[in-house]
């Protein structure tokens, strides 16, 4: 079957890998975590209990996505080393060492961020107390921190260099304006989100890969053609 589709459409597979990681963003970030500098804050955040089938909706999507997304990158990286040549390329070796880190970071983001609202949940069933919740929170993030924080570098920063250089050495065949078309740079636009609602720019990070994605499929390769 995947024989048959062009490399279009397999790399619109990270276009679609990546609305299952937006829906997946919102049901984990949406309404769970905050900051506030209410009397009430803890640390200078608050916390609200939230139905934990949101977290194991929001796991589940992140494994559909690293599988989509991999089917994506694996094209995506092909037409870039032999219709491109940029094999060679520093840029593109960013690029995709950042792409082939997202197939597994983007299922472990979702699994590893979900641990911390179930334990705060479980956190608020047992003691009533959001200090001590919170508490039993910043535990766990202690542990995971580290991966959290090398994937973030791996993967958004190096795929945001990587994309940016490309792009403004014309490397690839997109105009300059594409090269905002990355997950850092969307991130810090949907920073903005959060003044109408906090946890509104829960999704722009996996938003920024679409876009990049949905240029990539769109100019990078023709409609019938297969790499």
């Amino acid at each position: 079957m995947m024989k048959n589709l062009t490399s279009r459409q397999k790399i619109l597979f990270g276009t679609y890998a990546m609305i299952l990681a937006m829906l997946g963003d919102y049901l984990l970030g949406f309404g769970t975590f905050s900051f506030s500098d209410s009397p009430d804050a803890y640390l200078g955040m608050t916390a609200n209990v939230v139905p934990d089938w949101r977290y194991a909706v929001s796991s589940v999507l992140g494994f559909v996505c690293a599988a989509l997304f991999a089917v994506a990158a694996t094209e995506l990286m092909k037409v870039m080393e032999k219709k491109y040549g940029l094999a060679d390329s520093r840029l593109y070796k960013l690029f995709k060492i950042a792409n082939w880190g997202g197939i597994l970071y983007f299922a472990f983001i979702h699994i590893g961020i979900c641990m911390l609202p179930v334990v705060f949940n479980a956190g608020m069933e047992i003691t009533g107390s959001l200090q001590a919740s919170m508490d039993m929170v910043l535990r766990v993030l202690k542990s995971i921190a580290v991966p959290l924080g090398l994937g973030f570098v791996i993967c958004d920063v190096f795929v945001t260099i990587g994309w940016i250089g490309l792009v403004v050495k014309g490397k690839l065949p997109v105009r300059k304006i594409a090269l905002i078309c990355n997950p850092v740079a969307i991130s810090l636009l949907g920073q903005l989100m959060n003044y109408i609602a906090e946890g509104l720019d829960s999704g722009f990070e996996s938003f920024g890969w679409l876009l990049m994605y949905l240029v990539c499929s769109l100019k990078l390769v023709d409609r019938t053609e297969k790499v």
